[in-house]
């Protein structure tokens, strides 16, 4: 192939390439566009938030909900309008939150009339009297988690005493530090006497029963969002003397 017909035929290729680029591009703009849904922003819960918790940051945000479709009454556009407050229900993955699954904690927890709305279904509310180290020095507010660890002694036939401390009670949700107060009144700031807790009806019985019978009886704060309940051993003079080796008799 001579040179003008080795041009001839480059110039073919560009020609075929460019007619080619071309009706695909006029094949690609003729496709017909997606049409535009409208949507409008609804705050959902990212993960699984329990019931009588407070909400946080990262467990909130919003997504894009369809126009087309009702929104949900009551439903929030700004996380920051639910972050704080308490759910009142279990909120799942996805899930959008609305009015009626939240209360504002520090409303509820300043008006006894209103102690009951706090109590979710199948739980109980009891108090306990409290001093200034079962309070954890003061430490104790409404919606933490506390372990409740009481020491009881026994009386054997021959006279001697067996004595055991262990945890009783774990997990237990606190509802509120010091007295419910009426509309009228103002929350003390007096050193705190009492706390009230939420418990199953059975766990409740063991609070009273331990109240009762227990030669002590004190609180562990629990950290932040932590559930864990391992399983504990319990401490008696045997095991102190085995695990420290003190070597004392009985």
């Amino acid at each position: 192939m001579n040179r003008a017909g080795r041009v001839i035929f480059i110039l073919g290729i560009f020609i075929a390439l460019v007619s080619g680029s071309g009706v695909f591009l006029v094949l690609l703009l003729s496709q017909p566009k997606p049409a535009e849904v409208p949507t409008t922003k609804v705050v959902v819960a990212f993960q699984q938030i329990n019931p009588r918790t407070e909400i946080v940051a990262d467990q909130v945000g919003t997504t894009n909900w369809p126009r087309a479709v009702p929104t949900p009454p009551g439903a929030f556009s700004d996380p920051s309008d639910v972050i704080g407050k308490l759910a009142m229900s279990p909120l799942y993955q996805g899930e959008v939150i609305i009015q009626n699954n939240l209360v504002d904690k520090s409303e509820v927890k300043e008006d006894h009339s209103t102690a009951a709305l706090v109590v979710e279904k199948g739980y109980v509310a009891i108090a306990m009297p409290v001093s200034i180290k079962a309070d954890i020095a003061g430490a104790i507010q409404a919606g933490d988690r506390v372990d409740l660890i009481a020491t009881f002694q026994s009386q054997s036939a021959t006279g001697s005493a067996a004595i055991a401390t262990q945890r009783v009670l774990a997990d237990i949700l606190v509802l509120q530090v010091g007295s419910w107060p009426t509309p009228e009144q103002k929350k003390s700031d007096a050193a705190t006497t009492i706390l009230t807790f939420q418990l199953k009806e059975q766990e409740a019985l063991i609070l009273e029963y331990t109240m009762l019978h227990a030669n002590s009886v004190t609180l562990a704060l629990r950290s932040a969002n932590d559930h864990d309940v391992l399983p504990l051993d319990p401490i008696t003079f045997d095991y102190i003397n085995q695990r420290f080796n003190f070597k004392l008799a009985r």
